[in-house]
């Protein structure tokens, strides 16, 4: 249908496409956007079924463009084009080499510059202020463009977002808790870098908890508390970070009742982060653990599969750097907890290339893993569980048969083709994996492209279906599993 495209059809078609990303970029992250539409365009307008079909590089961008950006596409239809039609996504390998007649030049549409973003300017009189304070900056670096919100942190996300707009009358205190490494650090520093953008006015302060406990011993030590509280009291947000660290300090939570009762009187805002919720802060004074629920509290938790690879494409785009889908699956499958180590994780790669001065592969991604402490091994991520007793490489060993039987690429067969003999091959080989092989739904989609257990499911019933009207089928299935 492409093919018969006219040079007018085909303009008509990217510039219906630059309408819908602009008006797409209007709600939604930028980079993000970048990150999972720069190899996609509109392939196909069905006037009978109403639906644009939207073509993308492979599989893997398509299940993360459904999770994260098909409400914003719809609506993005509806608006620049027909509210009787609706976005239909579809595997579209020309698209896989970034340069086609139908793609669109994603940069200069969202108006992504080449060169790193400019340095964030903060009023000078209000830096001064921070330093005659106590000494504490913000890191320009963390901001809400650069936050990856998933199912986890959507709610703490957007509560920073609106105190930020609204600072001391939108959620006073704002309460966000977590275990280290998910993020919460980062979006309360997002939430004073905003402020200082929009109220250069305010007085915005950060603390650790433990730089909070230092002044307080200073100030009484030195006999200047009422010092100590004048500054504070010139301050419009504080923010102090890990509040649990001043549980059994008795006079820092005498002062800090104090302070938390003016700043709620005055209408200042006050952000709270913990790695518990306030209920569960047992060594700290009950009047404080109340104080602290009076407000919001939300929580973040660990980010599921989809979002950590999402934030790992994020920092690397940051980077103008990219990784494979298969080496950024088996980054976000082991790193589950954390997405300190997932950054620490790119850097460590990311060193290794400059110094290498070679691509990343997959046996590098392993090595990482290593490096932090994660033992898998290329066996462990294709082995057949071992139920069956069978030898460790039976397995691969029938991927390489079919593979030679239908002519076809053993990556082709495990990643992102979706031509109709491989994706036959492809479901063919999992039903194996399950009937002769024992193995998980979980195991079968992490060794074919990282799909999940439904895709799993849906490819095994499929073909048991295909299997009962095609002999050939069923005879083709009988040389692969021959010697079992």
């Amino acid at each position: 249908m492409i093919k018969d495209y006219d040079t007018e059809q085909k303009q008509f078609l990217k510039e219906l496409w630059i309408k819908i990303v602009i008006h797409l970029g209007q709600h939604y992250d930028i980079k993000k956007i970048f990150t999972f539409l720069s190899k996609s365009g509109i392939v196909a307008i069905d006037e009978k079924t109403k639906h644009i079909y939207v073509g993308v590089a492979n599989e893997f961008s398509l299940s993360q463009i459904k999770k994260f950006l098909t409400k914003g596409l719809n609506q993005a239809i509806e608006d620049v084009y027909n509210p009787q039609f609706s976005l239909k996504l579809i595997c579209y390998a020309p698209f896989q080499a970034g340069k086609h007649d139908l793609l669109i030049d994603l940069k200069k549409v969202l108006n992504i510059a080449d060169k790193p973003e400019k340095e964030m300017k903060i009023d000078n009189k209000t830096k001064k202020t921070f330093t005659d304070q106590f000494g504490i900056m913000f890191d320009e670096k963390f901001t809400f463009d650069n936050f990856v919100a998933g199912s986890s942190s959507k709610m703490a996300f957007n509560a920073a977002q609106q105190t930020a707009e609204k600072p001391g009358t939108a959620y006073n205190p704002l309460f966000i808790y977590g275990q280290v490494g998910l993020g919460k650090t980062h979006l309360m520093q997002a939430i004073g870098n905003e402020i200082m953008k929009l109220y250069t006015d305010k007085v915005v302060v950060y603390l650790p908890a433990t730089k909070l406990i230092d002044e307080i011993v200073d100030a009484t030590r030195k006999n200047k508390m009422h010092d100590l509280m004048q500054r504070l009291d010139s301050i419009d947000v504080l923010m102090i970070d890990d509040i649990q660290f001043i549980a059994e300090k008795e006079k820092t939570q005498e002062v800090f009742h104090n302070i938390f009762n003016d700043f709620q009187s005055k209408k200042k805002q006050i952000i709270l982060t913990s790695d518990r919720a306030p209920r569960e802060l047992t060594l700290l004074e009950e009047r404080l653990r109340t104080r602290f629920a009076i407000g919001l509290v939300c929580d973040i938790k660990a980010p599921d599969y989809e979002t950590r690879v999402a934030i790992l494409q994020s920092k690397l785009a940051n980077r103008g750097e990219r990784l494979s889908g298969e080496e950024l699956g088996l980054l976000a499958k082991h790193i589950k907890t954390n997405v300190r180590e997932l950054e620490g994780a790119l850097n460590i790669l990311m060193t290794k290339k400059a110094l290498m001065e070679k691509e990343i592969e997959t046996e590098d991604v392993l090595d990482c893993l290593g490096t932090l402490g994660y033992k898998v091994t290329p066996d462990e991520e294709e082995t057949p569980t071992a139920v069956s007793n069978r030898s460790t490489g039976a397995f691969s060993k029938i991927v390489d048969k079919a593979a030679n039987y239908y002519n076809i690429s053993v990556n082709d067969v495990r990643w992102d083709s979706r031509k109709k003999e491989i994706s036959q091959a492809r479901q063919m080989l999992m039903f194996i994996a399950k009937k002769y092989f024992d193995r998980t739904l979980e195991k079968i989609g992490d060794y074919f492209g990282w799909r999940n257990h439904a895709t799993v499911i849906y490819a095994i019933e499929n073909f048991e279906k295909l299997m009962r009207h095609d002999k050939q089928l069923e005879q083709d299935l009988m040389v692969m599993v021959d010697g079992l």
